[in-house]
C-alpha cells in the first residue's frame, strides 16, 4: 500500500483514564491474579490508549479501517454520548491511520477499509 492510499483511510481513537478501562483491558491485570496494581507503576490517573471498534466498544490493539472521513465522524457522533455514560474521562477523535498501524495488514487495508465502511453504513441507518 502506497503512502498516498494511507492518507485515504481513517480509524476512530480514544484516550482515558487508565482507572476506567476495562478490568481486562489494563496492563496490570491478569486472569488469575486479578489486578496487581502498581506492580508496573501505572497510576488510575494515567492516560491509556485504545481504538473504538465498529460495534463501539474499546480495543486495545488492531484499530479499524474507515475509507470516508465522514463517515467515521458519523460513527463517531453516535458512539460517542454511549462512551462518555461509560467511560467520563474519555476523549474520541478520527485521525488518519499511521503506517506503524497496517504492519501484517498493509495489503489488504484498503478491502479492510472498504468492507467497514459497508458495515458502518448499515449500522446508522
Amino acid at each position: 500500500m502506497k503512502d498516498e492510499e494511507l492518507r485515504k483511510l481513517y480509524t476512530i481513537e480514544a484516550f482515558l483514564r487508565h482507572g476506567d478501562l476495562p478490568k481486562p483491558m489494563r496492563d496490570d491485570w491478569t486472569p488469575s491474579f486479578g489486578l496487581d496494581q502498581g506492580k508496573y507503576g501505572i497510576k488510575d490517573e494515567d492516560k491509556a490508549h485504545a481504538y473504538i471498534s465498529l460495534n463501539g466498544k474499546l480495543k486495545k490493539s488492531k484499530c479499524e479501517f474507515i475509507e470516508d472521513k465522514n463517515l467515521a465522524q458519523k460513527f463517531l457522533k453516535h458512539v460517542e454520548p454511549k462512551l462518555k455514560k461509560l467511560y467520563p474521562s474519555i476523549s474520541i477523535n478520527v485521525r488518519n491511520v499511521e503506517s506503524s498501524e497496517l504492519d501484517y495488514r498493509r495489503k489488504k487495508a484498503l478491502e479492510e477499509a472498504k468492507l467497514n465502511s459497508v458495515k458502518l453504513i448499515e449500522s446508522l441507518e
